[in-house]
């Protein structure tokens, strides 16, 4: 009889386990999008595809032999990413021209999102990101970096089918310079899962309880009545 419930109680227990370990296999696949928001600033050019896979700003009046300052954004696709791993390396291609002083936009936004492509189609808004430029004064004799500050909200968590997935913008350090006329990437995104059970999965662990329950109450009477005294 012990053999026969221990083996209940270990077939209840591992269908529980084998329903949430089920639910750790979510990838996910697609590609990034985003759109630059023109807010009217003199000198600058804002250009988006109609698709969201590239997106310019650039602002400024160069000096001779320079370049407007840049914000360059390029989709990507990603396939199969897991939990913790990066979506996307090097969201924005960013270039620090030498500009007139007092030529260059000291703001830009931008918009970015995600079109998931399995293990379901949808669109994702992540986040609204807010560029801060502050285009430094050059000295005669040496050039000074610009400033550049960036700051987001980290979009809510959504559902997507067994999961609580949550995307992280990652953008290090928030303030940073560029020296003139150089280009740095900055940011990625990250994502990470957390798994909710399905009802069957409740189910399974309730049954792995009830079993055990049942068991340790089947015991506990066998113990009680093997202490009784045997009549003569």
């Amino acid at each position: 009889m012990q053999f026969g419930i221990r083996s209940l109680s270990a077939l209840a227990l591992g269908l529980a386990l084998t329903c949430t370990v089920a639910n750790a296999q979510l990838l996910l696949s697609g590609h990034t999008t985003g759109s630059f928001d023109d807010l009217l600033e003199a000198n600058t050019t804002v250009t988006n595809s109609g698709d969201g896979s590239w997106a310019k700003f650039h602002t400024g009046i160069p000096v001779m032999g320079s370049t407007q300052s840049k914000i360059d954004f390029t989709n990507v696709d990603f396939s199969n990413v897991g939990s913790g791993e990066p979506i996307q390396v090097g969201l924005f291609n960013i270039t620090n021209g030498m500009t007139q002083i007092g030529s260059g936009a000291p703001t830009a936004r931008f918009n970015v999102g995600l079109v998931l492509t399995s293990p379901e189609w949808q669109t994702v808004a992540i986040s609204t990101i807010n560029f801060h430029i502050d285009h430094t004064v050059n000295l005669p004799n040496s050039a000074i970096p610009d400033v550049f500050a960036v700051s987001f909200q980290q979009p809510a968590p959504m559902m997507i089918q067994d999961f609580l997935v949550q995307f992280h913008v990652n953008v290090e350090p928030l303030v940073f310079q560029i020296a003139e006329n150089a280009t740095i990437q900055k940011g990625d995104i990250t994502v990470t899962f957390t798994p909710v059970p399905e009802p069957s999965t409740y189910a399974a662990w309730g049954a792995a309880l009830l079993v055990g329950f049942v068991a340790y109450r089947r015991v506990r009477s066998g113990q009680a009545n093997s202490a009784l005294p045997v009549a003569a």
